[in-house]
């Protein structure tokens, strides 16, 4: 063969070996960028779902309603599915709460409003060591947050001032 045609098929083999690698690294990206967004909302799930659960279990413990803990299971075995075991951990730890606080107002053992606001504290503590380790392991994010945008008033904890919590939540 001659240098022209030698020239001709090596600039072929090139372009198509080009177009195999662009493709197979563009798959690549795109793959994980859907296993990515899969972790996002998952964890998105499990932060509504807390949420959710946990003002359930207030109103289970002031209303006697139960809680439905179908949307919660499910955002649990969606997070086992697709995030880091840190991740997983932290939702597992958010559940062991919710376990143990349910237990305790089953059983009466949850007995007046510092109770409730000692129980929530320690859920809302595990919900943002769950957030944190989110923002650090799928996020990839360092900042951390100190605390969750729940702010409930002074007025609201025992020994506040104003409306007693027994008035003012007894719709929640």
């Amino acid at each position: 063969m001659t240098a022209p045609v030698w020239l001709a098929v090596i600039s072929s083999a090139s372009g198509l070996a080009g177009v195999t690698l662009g493709a197979a690294l563009t798959g690549r990206a795109q793959r994980r960028q859907w296993a990515r967004g899969k972790q996002i909302d998952a964890c998105a799930a499990i932060v509504v779902e807390s949420t959710r659960v946990q003002l359930a279990l207030r109103r289970q413990w002031r209303h006697a309603e139960r809680v439905d803990w179908v949307p919660w299971n499910e955002a649990l075995a969606a997070i086992s599915l697709v995030a880091a075991p840190t991740v997983v951990g932290a939702a597992g730890d958010v559940d062991e709460l919710f376990w143990r606080h349910s237990d305790l107002i089953d059983r009466g053992d949850l007995n007046d409003e510092a109770a409730w606001v000692a129980a929530s504290g320690l859920m809302e503590r595990a919900r943002l060591a769950f957030i944190n380790a989110t923002k650090e392991h799928v996020i990839g994010s360092s900042k951390r947050l100190e605390r969750l945008p729940i702010r409930r008033p002074s007025e609201y904890l025992p020994g506040g001032t104003g409306d007693s919590p027994s008035t003012a939540d007894s719709s929640s």
